[in-house]
């Protein structure tokens, strides 16, 4: 009996072992190869989307100078964010940018005709706190254009480029490109309507008769 006892024993310690060893061995599997297969299995999935068709309203600090003095004063402002989602939040999208591919007005025929192409990114929400690409895994917002009161339309690319006018004193009707883009994958290619009639309400429903920004049947 003391020698069945210890045979069970050991073959159950044995296979105790066994198991650890196992999810061990697993764990370090997963770690080293997990992401590999996901990338090239299960990649993520990325998407834009119009986060709020009212916008943010909230305020800016205007700086200027006048008779060499440096002036600066509160203002209220709209602005209007992009959603980025990963429908497969399990598999991360890194290094992940949306970036401006073209900007289009109409023409004299009311066509829409490309006054701008490029490679630009947006600058994500609240940029000068979370700087550069980011990982999304849960939703990721960045700014695409904004509205000042009394002032202008301005677009938000990080960089301004020399041919294009990001910012717009009077009204416009603008359609813009975008696509997210990450290591693994990019999202399709977006159309987002800009149109303004260069006036300003300070209530959200109100200020919707102005300005409609909207993901577009792409015209172009």
């Amino acid at each position: 009996m003391e020698e069945a006892e210890a045979l069970r024993q050991f073959w159950l310690n044995w296979w105790l072992q066994f198991a650890v060893a196992a999810a061990t061995f697993g764990a370090v599997l997963v770690a080293l190869f997990g992401q590999a297969f996901r990338a090239k299995f299960l990649p993520p999935k990325l998407s834009v989307r119009l986060a709020d068709a009212q916008g943010e309203k909230t305020k800016i600090k205007l700086s200027w100078v006048e008779n060499g003095v440096l002036k600066e004063r509160t203002e209220d402002a709209r602005f209007y964010h992009l959603a980025v989602e990963n429908d497969r939040r399990w598999s991360p999208a890194n290094q992940v940018q949306v970036v401006l591919l073209s900007v289009a007005e109409p023409g004299a025929d009311g066509r829409f005709v490309t006054i701008w192409t490029g490679d630009i990114p947006l600058g994500w929400r609240h940029q000068q706190v979370l700087s550069g690409p980011r990982t999304v895994g849960p939703t990721g917002h960045v700014d695409l254009c904004s509205v000042v009161k009394g002032k202008w339309l301005q677009l938000h690319p990080l960089v301004a480029p020399f041919n294009l006018e990001v910012i717009r004193r009077n009204s416009a009707d603008l359609l813009l490109h975008v696509q997210a883009r990450s290591n693994e994958v990019d999202s399709e290619v977006v159309p987002v309507r800009v149109s303004w009639d260069g006036q300003w309400q300070d209530g959200a429903t109100e200020m919707q008769r102005h300005l409609v920004v909207r993901i577009a049947d792409d015209p172009a």
